[in-house]
């Protein structure tokens, strides 16, 4: 089929909003079968180097102390700075739309004329 007869059948089938791109270096069919046939081979591979890299990688850091000390003192500094955020994004009144999926939050403050001051802005 033409590109000209397929772009206007799929403008009509997906409106105003339709859009397209083509990849000429894009793999054939068969190409991707032959590349789909190896992929599991291929992905136990990986799993087994990256389960051969964290068992050293672990034997290493267990045994040092140093990084033992930098990562406490990593978990406590990241463990402060969520509460420090939480408590920085934590509004009495909260006022949004729903689309029936999501929440969009329009708005947030301390009290009622604060969040219809943001809101009206």
């Amino acid at each position: 089929m033409e590109r000209a007869v397929a772009v206007k059948k799929l403008g009509k089938l997906l409106g105003k909003g339709m859009g397209y791109r083509v990849d000429l270096k894009a793999p054939t069919a068969d190409e991707r079968e032959e590349v789909t046939k190896q992929l599991p081979a291929v992905r136990a591979a990986r799993e087994q180097a990256e389960r051969a890299l964290d068992e050293r990688k672990r034997t290493l850091l267990t045994a040092d102390p140093e990084y033992q000390t930098l990562l406490a003192a990593y978990r406590q500094a990241r463990k402060h700075a969520d509460e420090m955020f939480s408590v920085v994004h934590h509004y009495r009144f909260t006022v949004g739309t729903s689309n029936g999926m999501f929440f969009h939050i329009r708005a947030q403050g301390d009290s009622w004329e604060e969040v219809i001051e943001k809101v009206t802005k």
